[in-house]
């Protein structure tokens, strides 16, 4: 659980991605193993290659030799990949360091780097992956398929790109257990097999591609779907899915973008693509549709941003910017410098409505901010995309909504977010700003960042009739990790109006400080800050915060006690927490910097939390703890999993709405860890992010390769 040691002298936190090419200032990086490795995970270059002979005495390797980024699509390997990202420890670079472990902490990531380098000692360092490694990839061995959100939520079944007879919209599903490649496993539609499973192409390797710590397929829809709603399901030999909502529409356009395109086009497959999404912008209607083709990149040309987002759909009906299957380079919108500092900005008026829109699968890089809504820019769905800052110093985002509400965020990546050259503690990587309501925020990755705060939920007063409380927000399996202050603050929350909630979030290594160049600020993994900045109506009512695990959380203490696993404060709003998981190291605290907490905290009916570790005594205001080491599969590696003899295994409360504040859905009405897997699979729900299932902590030891290259172009 230590932090990252750097190992050379080149500054990885500030590199942008403008800044990626082979100079001088390379070097340091290229000539030591351990600083390559570190700059190939933490950083996000394009164009990483591995090749992987095949191992002798065994089949379990075959040959490899293509891009890290299609590497992710096999599961199996993408275990591989992302467990020695995790997991190497460089024997000669270790011997300088008084014998740490090198760790990028960036376990989700894949390698992508630059400059070629021929890399040995791959034969422990694989065996290793596998020890600790191979259970991810058994997991899928044991448990049904679970589809957990799509790009888009409906489309048309026609009109689009012509294969073979299909030419209805590409939707890329997001799911667990989906296995390593199709075989003899089905996706259908209502039932219907009416649809194209797409292979390999570009960078996208086939069904079960990894997408973060899960895993992607892409279809494409075709007439046979019939108009109206219904639901995809994937079955594979371990079963079947539950059904992911979606629509199939009669209406509506598709649309493409390329770099050979032409403004003049009509914008239409296969070889009348536009140019530029401005030109789409002012042909697309409700319902339409336009792909993104590799290497289509946007770094001016806006009025009010480098790309102003001037398109809205209706209800049911959205308007959707989306990366073509595979595209390779992946394209988006990237500026340094932005105008005014935005590289998307999708505000009502600025030029045009901006509601009901998607975005899926862009790379969105910008000054201070990648992506800024406002003034009711309402309704927008925004999945699978890549954002990054160079950063800034107000009291603002790289990713911020203000006076904007409905927002669905799934499975994206917010990482390389540097605060102007340091940190400063008001700004934030995503930030939830004035008025901003009706927020899902799940299955997301924020880490390695320079900025305060991973998530920020705070409104603030922009007018004396701006600033009051928000509500109906949830927070929700997401994976954060290495940041200088909380993981996630709730300061001005009302859930008498709409459920608030923070539930199967993985959160570690955060609160590292330093104080912030503009003064000190909190270090917890979950704050609650009870500020009121706009009323009445007070606040009032419980926010819900369950089965997350939290670990290393606030190794920078403060003088504010506002350290540790979490950070509460007296106010109007209570707080219930239960089946949460607490690791601490030693110096570290569960609650406010290990001070006493306050009696005006209304906590009565938290329970069935897990506290370990740390210099503190678990809270007397959580009833039936339990005090006992979790026994992860591999603390030291961020493996958080359960091994079967937890305590933590069965010693939950059953979170349903009955026991719930007013009676709110809980778990968006899926109970399932962060995994896919459904709650409970024992006699009662585990403590924590992960559910335990029984064969999920089998281990396979395969023959490792030998002569393994990583070759960077």
């Amino acid at each position: 659980m230590t932090g990252i040691t750097d190992c050379c002298s080149f500054p990885l936190s500030h590199v942008g991605l403008a800044e990626y090419r082979p100079d001088s200032r390379l070097l340091p990086i290229l000539d030591n193993p351990g600083c390559f490795l570190r700059f190939c995970t933490e950083v996000h270059p394009h164009t990483c290659t591995l090749s992987v002979p095949q191992a002798s005495g065994g089949d379990f390797w075959p040959p490899i030799d293509s891009q890290v980024k299609g590497l992710r699509g096999r599961a199996a390997y993408a275990v591989v990949v992302r467990e020695f990202c995790r997991l190497v420890v460089w024997p000669r670079v270790a011997a300088h360091q008084e014998g740490r472990v090198m760790n990028s902490r960036n376990h989700e990531s894949l390698a992508r780097g630059t400059s070629v380098m021929p890399i040995r000692r791959w034969s422990i360092l694989l065996l290793a992956v596998l020890l600790f490694g191979g259970a991810s990839a058994l997991r899928a061995q044991t448990q049904p398929p679970a589809l957990l959100f799509s790009d888009l939520d409906s489309g048309p079944n026609s009109g689009g790109e012509n294969v073979g007879g299909v030419s209805g919209a590409y939707v890329t599903l997001y799911g667990s257990f989906l296995g390593s490649s199709q075989g003899t496993s089905t996706v259908t539609w209502n039932g219907l097999n009416c649809l194209r499973v797409v292979p390999p192409t570009g960078a996208y390797t086939g069904w079960g591609m990894a997408h973060l710590w899960y895993q992607e397929i892409v279809v494409q829809l075709s007439s046979t779907c019939t108009p109206g709603a219904g639901s995809f399901v994937v079955t594979t030999a371990n079963g079947s899915s539950s059904g992911l909502p979606f629509t199939v529409r009669s209406s509506g356009n598709v649309y493409c973008i390329s770099t050979s395109g032409n403004d003049s086009n009509s914008g239409k497959f296969p070889s009348s693509c536009w140019a530029t999404p401005k030109s789409a912008f002012t042909h697309m209607g409700p319902g339409d549709t336009t792909y993104w083709e590799g290497g289509v990149i946007v770094s001016s040309g806006g009025g009010f941003s480098a790309m102003d987002w001037g398109a809205s759909g209706t209800a049911g009906n959205p308007v959707a910017m989306v990366s073509y299957p595979g595209a390779t380079p992946q394209p988006g919108v990237q500026c340094l410098p932005c105008t005014d500092g935005y590289a998307i900005r999708a505000a009502q008026g600025f030029p045009a409505s901006q509601q009901y829109l998607t975005m899926a699968g862009l790379l969105i890089s910008g000054d201070t901010f990648a992506w800024f809504s406002q003034y009711a820019g309402n309704n927008q769905r925004l999945v699978g995309n890549y954002f990054t800052c160079k950063g800034g110093s107000a009291a603002v985002g790289c990713f911020e909504t203000s006076q904007s509400s409905y927002m669905l965020m799934y499975g994206n990546e917010f990482t390389g977010i540097v605060a102007g050259g340091s940190t400063s503690k008001q700004y934030h990587d995503v930030y939830f700003s004035t008025d901003t309501n009706h927020i899902d925020f799940g299955w997301n990755s924020i880490h390695n960042n320079n900025a305060c705060r991973a998530i920020q939920v705070h409104s603030s007063p922009i007018s004396a009739t701006t600033g009051y409380n928000q509500y109906d927000i949830s927070i929700h399996d997401n994976l954060i990790h290495d940041e200088p202050c909380d993981g996630i603050l709730l300061a001005t929350i009302d859930p008498s109006q709409g459920k608030v909630e923070v539930y199967n979030n993985l959160i570690y290594h955060v609160g590292l400080g330093p104080d912030p160049s503009d003064g000190e600020a909190s270090y917890a993994c979950i704050r609650f800050a009870e500020y009121v900045n706009n009323s009445p109506p007070n606040p009032s009512g419980t926010a819900e915060v369950y089965n997350n695990t939290v670990a290393d959380c606030g190794s920078h203490v403060g003088t504010f006690n506002l350290s540790g696993s979490f950070a509460l404060a007296t106010g109007l709003v209570g707080v219930n927490i239960r089946n949460n998981l607490s690791y601490q190291l030693s110096g570290e605290y569960f609650t406010n910097s290990g001070s006493i907490i306050s009696s005006g905290l209304s906590y009565a009916s938290s329970s069935n939390n897990l506290w370990f570790g740390g210099s503190q005594s678990a809270p007397t205001w959580s009833a039936s703890n339990v005090n006992a080491d979790p026994l992860f599969v591999n603390a030291s590696t961020n493996n958080f999993h359960l091994q079967s003899g937890s305590p933590a295994v069965d010693a939950g409360i059953t979170v349903s709405s009955s026991n719930s504040y007013k009676g709110y859905q809980v778990w968006n009405g899926r109970p399932m860890d962060r995994d896919g897997v459904p709650r409970p699979q024992g006699s009662g729900y585990d403590i924590g992010a992960y559910e335990f299932f029984a064969g999920g902590s089998t281990v396979q030891k395969p023959n490792p390769p030998t002569n393994l290259t990583v070759i960077v172009k």
